[in-house]
């Protein structure tokens, strides 16, 4: 017996942690970029809004100055649990120009090249400190403790580059 699992995104995203700017009619909430793709992004956000609303969604991309300002469709939502102080959803750019759209192509592009030559370096365990440090810096990687931690963020982040 076999099954197939359906591809959720049908372009690749790159983490960004971030600031986003959402406005929800004449209302503005400040959010958390997880991770964002030509074709949408996924944040932290409280209130979370529902799915099928119109948000319209300020951010930038690291390294750039440029505000991005797109248009978006709520395609899924999480509200808060007891634990956690923001809800998380996930949003489908509608309308976004050329230009950003290729900015953002070019990012997850560049990126995407870093977290290979990263994942690389660390499945080979041949750890120069230098280039992991230049790396870890030009892939955006916050702090971490460990290299079993910075594997386990680079391996994370590999899947979402994956299509």
């Amino acid at each position: 017996m076999s099954f197939r699992l359906k591809k959720r995104r049908r372009t690749p995203r790159a983490p960004l942690n971030r600031p986003v700017r959402v406005k929800i009619g004449s209302k503005e909430n400040n959010g958390r970029g997880i991770e964002v793709g030509i074709g949408g992004m996924s944040l932290w956000m409280e209130p979370v809004p529902k799915k099928g609303q119109m948000v319209t969604v300020t951010f930038s991309l690291p390294g750039s100055a440029r505000q991005i300002i797109a248009m978006s469709e709520v395609a899924w939502s999480t509200p808060a649990v007891a634990k956690q102080k923001k809800g998380r959803m996930g949003i489908r750019f509608v309308a976004l120009p050329r230009d950003e759209r290729e900015e953002i192509r070019s990012f997850v592009t560049k990126l995407a090249r870093h977290y290979r030559d990263l994942h690389i370096m660390l499945a080979m365990n041949q750890w120069k400190m230098d280039r992991l440090k230049e790396l870890t810096e030009a892939a955006c990687v916050p702090a971490y403790s460990d290299l079993k931690e910075l594997k386990e963020r680079v391996k994370k982040a590999m899947d979402g580059f994956r299509l």
